[in-house]
């Protein structure tokens, strides 16, 4: 069958950040991913003859993985013959820090080798989350399904997907920054970690009365436009995170985090993805702001198009 090539070859794909719903959105509640064109990747050529990089083969490894196969969709043959041919996928999304580059991935694959190609969010939500079970054991799909529109996508009740707008700033929106823990992550075990709390009643009700209700007000102040209540709510995320979800925090920002919560009342940290190490998600009224975080890790501020890092 023909594939479908809707896509040019210099398609980008980029990163996503998950803004609000890491972990509960396993358990029904909202979340809110965003694309983040700082990074991204797209499909390249090299020479055939050229040796594959560590990437390449792993890249290899999926195509010919009974994972990928079980998704009929897919042209599995056509990628794999492509590899051998110099084809790879150019990316400067960091692995293991929490911005989708498995998702990237998984989407471009898609765009570029479905024999049929589905418009129904939910639909590639369901393809996705089977594609990317391969990298990560389980996925919600929702990572490739935000590089793959390049738009905003709103979740709730686990299948529910719809992209959003986010109302226009004004007069000025919070400063959105992510702080490298420079710590290396590893999903499975933070999954793990949280779906085992998650099943101890005293836990799970903490999460249904409080945090959840949190959650969704957050994520309508920020579609919204409304800054202080925004920041008034990511507050309140920032120390419940701090005190539930300790063990997701990397060891290498406990203290600045604790720090924030008890001397800098307008930054406020939280989760990026999976937690345990990677990127760290910050809020903050304004830039100066967070300029002390600076002397004790490097920062990037993702919707910066033309100065990204600090």
């Amino acid at each position: 069958m023909q594939i479908v090539q809707i896509c040019s070859a210099m398609q980008r794909y980029p990163a996503k950040l998950l803004l609000f719903g890491e972990h509960v959105l396993l358990l029904g509640a909202p979340a809110l991913s965003v694309p983040v064109e700082t990074f991204g990747g797209h499909w390249e050529w090299h020479s055939p003859d050229t040796p594959m990089r560590e990437l390449d083969l792993k890249l290899l490894e999926f195509a010919r993985s009974p994972v990928l196969r079980g998704v009929d969709v897919i042209d599995t043959e056509a990628l794999e013959n492509d590899l051998g041919l110099g084809l790879y996928f150019d990316s400067n999304i960091p692995t293991g820090y929490g911005l989708g580059s498995s998702g990237a991935l998984v989407a471009a694959v898609y765009d570029r080798y479905a024999k049929s190609k589905s418009d129904d969010p939910q639909v590639l939500k369901q393809i996705f989350a089977r594609m990317e079970a391969y990298f990560h054991g389980h996925s919600s799909g929702i990572d490739p399904l935000t590089s793959y529109l390049g738009k905003a996508v709103k979740v709730r009740e686990i299948q529910e997907v719809e992209t959003v707008q986010q109302q226009d700033w004004a007069p000025h929106g919070p400063v959105v920054f992510l702080l490298d823990s420079a710590l290396p992550r590893h999903s499975g075990p933070m999954i793990q970690w949280f779906q085992t709390q998650a099943q101890k009643p005293d836990f799970f009700n903490l999460l249904k009365n409080r945090y959840l209700p949190d959650l969704e007000e957050t994520i309508g102040h920020w579609l919204e436009g409304e800054l202080d209540p925004f920041l008034s709510k990511a507050a309140e995320i920032s120390a419940f995170q701090f005190e539930h979800f300790s063990p997701l925090i990397p060891e290498s920002v406990r203290e600045i985090w604790a720090r924030a919560l008890a001397r800098h009342k307008n930054v406020h940290f939280k989760l990026c993805g999976a937690g345990g190490g990677g990127f760290v998600l910050g809020f903050a009224a304004t830039k100066e702001e967070v300029r002390f975080l600076a002397d004790h890790h490097p920062l990037i501020f993702p919707f910066e198009k033309n100065r990204p890092h600090e």
